[in-house]
């Protein structure tokens, strides 16, 4: 299990190592080889089955078919769709041949809090590392991530406030500082299996296209925002209304912040901020009460 997470951290990783839309050559695709390496030793752990392939290489071929300069409407159009519908089988765990293992089993981070359990989902992860490997340029030099930072660490932090003012509101968290024996892992997986997937799908794809969609309509950016916002939310629906506000909130905050940078990076570790804050300052992941 270690050397199949351990070399998919990698290939998250490896996507900025030649992630510029001028970058040619091994730096652009060192993702795909770090992939495919995971991908081996998932099959040799029994974390994918060979049924699982089906899924991986239509996804795959679908971001890829996306991504073709050459592409004409029809492949475009259908690609898309493709993406989609695997997107979403895949981040809901619903393509067979899967077998997630589990890391965190039902722990109560704190005594009123609902326990909490984490899998170490390779399907999920594979959506972000596709999107963002073969449809979104990535930032390639250290001068683009100051400017990104400067623009989105203030937003960032306002969205923050926000989102913890109205959780705390709504009766969701408590103040309830901490740091588990599972900190560290709980930070890794977030990050780099979590935030990168769901920013990869839900801003990178989902509003970035919308955008491109409504680009001659004058309101098209906020129509993209707030319909990926919205999505964001209601993929969120198990865990209850509040939580599909709340969520709604948070994809408007990061739909803002990429649409202010274009940089799925912002987008990324503003969701990152985010959950940590919460992690570790407030009930994780809610009052057992919400429930």
């Amino acid at each position: 299990m270690i050397p199949t997470y351990t070399l998919l951290a990698l290939a998250v990783v490896s996507l900025w190592f030649g992630g510029g839309a001028s970058t040619h050559g091994w730096r652009r695709h060192l993702w795909l080889g770090v992939g495919a390496a995971s991908l081996g030793a998932a099959l040799l752990a029994g974390i994918v089955a060979p049924v699982g392939l089906i899924g991986i290489a239509g996804f795959a071929a679908a971001t890829y078919a996306f991504s073709r300069p050459t592409a004409g409407r029809t492949q475009i159009a259908v690609a898309a769709v493709g993406i989609l519908i695997l997107a979403t089988g895949l981040m809901l765990h619903r393509v067979p041949g899967f077998r997630n293992p589990c890391v965190i089993a039902a722990v109560r981070f704190s005594p009123d809090a609902i326990p909490f359990t984490l899998y170490l989902n390779y399907d999920k992860t594979l959506v972000g590392l596709c999107l963002l490997g073969w449809c979104h340029a990535r930032i390639a030099h250290w001068r683009e991530w100051r400017t990104m930072l400067a623009i989105a660490a203030p937003r960032a932090v306002g969205l923050i406030v926000v989102l913890l003012a109205l959780s705390l509101a709504a009766g969701y968290v408590r103040f309830a500082p901490k740091f588990p024996a599972e900190s560290w892992l709980w930070l890794g997986v977030n990050l780099l299996f979590t935030c990168v997937a769901e920013e990869a799908l839900f801003r990178g794809f989902v509003q970035a296209q919308l955008q491109r969609f409504w680009k001659a309509t004058s309101r098209g950016a906020m129509y993209a925002l707030v319909l990926a916002a919205v999505v964001f939310g209601l993929a969120h629906a198990a865990g209850g209304a509040r939580y599909v506000l709340l969520a709604t909130v948070a994809g408007l905050g990061y739909g803002w912040i990429y649409q202010r940078t274009q940089r799925i990076e912002a987008s990324i570790l503003a969701h990152f901020a985010l959950n940590t804050v919460h992690f570790f300052l407030f009930t994780y992941p809610a009052l057992a009460q919400v429930a």
